[in-house]
């Protein structure tokens, strides 16, 4: 049986810490419980206005222009869709855990029995082939896991690089929604 292996998540980490710096002048790190879009469209709704934004903007090594905000924002809603399948894999391989761990005392239990009762030998195979299918579920509930982990890690390790401690202009946040794929223009609302 495949051992479970736990993996840290740095990201979520950061997501607290994610614009502390939107604009200057922000007063502490934005912070949303929904995932890392959610707390990029809460910093900049949260910002300050400022005087001298307009056409006047100003876009040094710390700001992203408007086509790096966008590619930034539909990187972060794709590492949303990838952690919420990894806590969905992990609650399915909790689930399934649980069942094989009751299960098999059980079935080590009746495995005498099954033995010298042709009656308890049907319903002892049937138990077997239901152990089986949940172990051979949590194999590939792992695969699927493991594989989602690894995206999440380098699509992490690419917002981190790309768009992590950058500030944004709210205005150029408005400005590209349009622009964006629908299910990232949903979240923005």
């Amino acid at each position: 049986m495949p051992h479970f292996r736990r993996r840290p998540f740095p990201l979520p980490a950061l997501a607290g810490l994610l614009f502390s710096a939107l604009i200057a002048g922000q007063s502490g790190p934005a912070r949303a419980d929904d995932g890392l879009l959610d707390t990029m469209v809460k910093a900049a709704k949260e910002a300050p206005p400022r005087l001298h934004e307009g056409n006047g903007k100003s876009y040094g090594a710390g700001i992203m222009t408007p086509e790096v905000l966008k590619a930034c924002l539909v990187l972060a809603h794709g590492i949303d869709g990838v952690g919420a399948r990894v806590a969905a894999d992990k609650a399915a391989i909790r689930a399934l855990d649980g069942k094989i761990q009751e299960a098999g005392p059980k079935l080590q239990k009746q495995a005498v029995a099954a033995v010298t009762d042709p009656k308890l030998r049907k319903t002892y195979a049937a138990q077997v082939a239901e152990y089986n299918a949940w172990v051979d579920e949590r194999r590939a509930a792992v695969d699927r896991h493991n594989k989602a982990v690894r995206e999440f890690s380098e699509m992490s390790g690419r917002f981190n690089g790309e768009c992590n401690g950058r500030s944004y202009f709210p205005s150029d946040l408005a400005a590209v929604a349009s622009d964006l794929p629908p299910g990232v223009q949903a979240r923005l609302k």
